[in-house]
């Protein structure tokens, strides 16, 4: 019998024109904003990759200087392409891309695209996952009430009453038609995410992760077609009901996460940045809790050169000193870094908390969430990058102080010139490589059991509607 009803629900959706008009419409518009969005990423891949190639070239030809003065020369890290970063961008709009990498500082990303928006970004931007995400379920939602009320409109409930067909296999007959029409719908969507996986993919992973995607965004529109059986089977008018309908649907994608938003960013606010640069300027000189500060540091340190090599004056000791003591201001300008950058860190995932516990009001949260993290464009994913960057900021600046020390003795003026082309040349380049997917999905198991709650208060909501369904 279920199979019947969604036999006779799918030939009802086919004939209705208006049905099949809106859902080409959509889905020729997901594919016209994916196009776009994978014209405007393959541009800035080759943005990202002149742009390498030509400061690299600049950094290997810096010619004969002081070591120092060549590792000040800096050069910058560019995050590569996500995953899936055209379908769905996540973060990466409005955080850097790119990190400018030089001695004795750690450099917040920069050159974010949304800054390159011009006016447009104004009105929000239109990508293919918010499309999924906002607009599919609505369509979802509003053919599932369609589906409900009409049967008690048409007095047709009465009648499979009548007979005997019991409510629950009538709505579920009537979801069996709904999940193959969505299939219908999304399976092109997925196809070309998956077309788009093998023949750019970077990654091993990529046909998972598409699988993974095109799993999270059925089952939300699952639960989305329930929940509007739920609303239709429940409600008395079709005007009402439909007007609760559309509420749920733009309080649950529009209004609860910028809502959830705005409260995470007043709850744990952000240091500014002048006050963010002073504190680790003050840590640095004056010493982080438990240490000395800078000036008791640099005296003990060259007391222990003298000690270490067993000479009276530090122009007697048979290194590079004024090396050596860059490697030890510059250990401890990491340190001071990376308790400041931590804690910073701990602040933005303090605010992601407080958007995850507004999941309980909106199954979009989630969502946005899991895809982010499936394309590799979270928050997550962002901190990643930033941390490789910095590891080879410490190294390529270590491995030249490391080669000053060693090639030189005693304390060398600064504008002494004897490091050429092959030193710089040494540095090996910065070749960044994306987290497997395991590490997307150990990111954002809460927003999964989060999606799976939801999940069950749908199927929770249609029991119920079922047990309530009355002509």
């Amino acid at each position: 019998m279920i199979v019947t009803i969604a036999r006779k629900e799918l030939a009802g959706m086919v004939r209705d024109r208006r049905v099949l008009i809106l859902c080409l419409a959509l889905l020729a518009m997901w594919i016209m904003v994916y196009l776009a969005a994978m014209g405007q990423q393959q541009r800035l891949r080759a943005e990202r990759a002149a742009i390498g190639e030509t400061t690299r070239e600049q950094w290997d030809r810096q010619g004969i200087k002081h070591p120092h003065r060549g590792a000040h020369f800096g050069m910058y890290a560019f995050q590569p392409d996500a995953p899936l970063s055209a379908f769905d961008p996540g973060i990466q709009p409005y955080v850097g891309q790119a990190i400018w990498m030089e001695p004795h500082r750690r450099n917040m990303a920069r050159f974010d695209p949304a800054a390159d928006g011009g006016p447009s970004i104004r009105f929000g931007q239109i990508v293919p996952a918010f499309l999924l995400i906002s607009l599919f379920p609505l369509l979802f939602m509003a053919l599932a009430f369609n589906l409900a009320a009409q049967e008690r409109e048409q007095g047709t409930l009465r009648m499979l009453q009548s007979m005997g067909v019991s409510n629950r296999a009538i709505l579920a007959g009537k979801l069996l038609a709904i999940v193959t029409g969505l299939l219908t719908i999304t399976l092109p969507i997925f196809a070309l995410l998956g077309a788009d996986a093998l023949w750019h993919g970077q990654t091993a992973d990529m046909l998972p992760r598409v699988a993974g995607v095109a799993l999270v965004y059925t089952g939300y529109y699952i639960l989305s077609a329930a929940i509007g059986l739920a609303i239709g089977a429940f409600s008395r008018g079709t005007r009402g009901a439909l007007f609760v309908l559309i509420i749920v649907w733009a309080v649950a994608v529009f209004a609860v996460p910028r809502a959830a938003s705005a409260i995470a960013q007043r709850a744990v606010p952000l240091p500014s940045a002048q006050a963010f640069w002073a504190a680790i300027a003050r840590d640095y000189k004056h010493g982080l809790p438990g240490d000395p500060d800078l000036a008791t540091q640099l005296r003990d340190f060259d007391a222990g050169l003298l000690h270490q090599y067993g000479v009276t004056s530090l122009k007697e000791v048979p290194v590079g000193v004024n090396a050596a003591r860059r490697l030890q201001r510059d250990a401890y300008a990491d340190k001071v870094h990376a308790y400041h950058f931590d804690a910073l860190w701990a602040r933005y995932t303090q605010q992601q908390n407080i958007l995850r516990s507004a999941s309980l009001f909106s199954p979009a949260i989630p969502v946005a969430a899991i895809s982010a993290s499936l394309a590799g464009t979270s928050l997550a994913h962002q901190r990643h990058f930033e941390d490789a960057a910095e590891h080879y900021r410490r190294y390529f600046n270590t491995a030249i102080d490391e080669w000053d020390k060693d090639n030189t003795a005693g304390q060398v003026s600064f504008e002494t010139q004897y490091a050429a082309d092959s030193v710089w040349q040494s540095v090996r380049p910065f070749h960044y490589t994306a987290p497997p997917l395991a590490f997307s999905l150990r990111a954002s198991w809460l927003d999964l059991l989060g999606l799976a709650a939801w999940a069950a208060v749908a199927g929770g909501a249609l029991c119920l509607a079922a047990r309530r369904w009355k002509a």
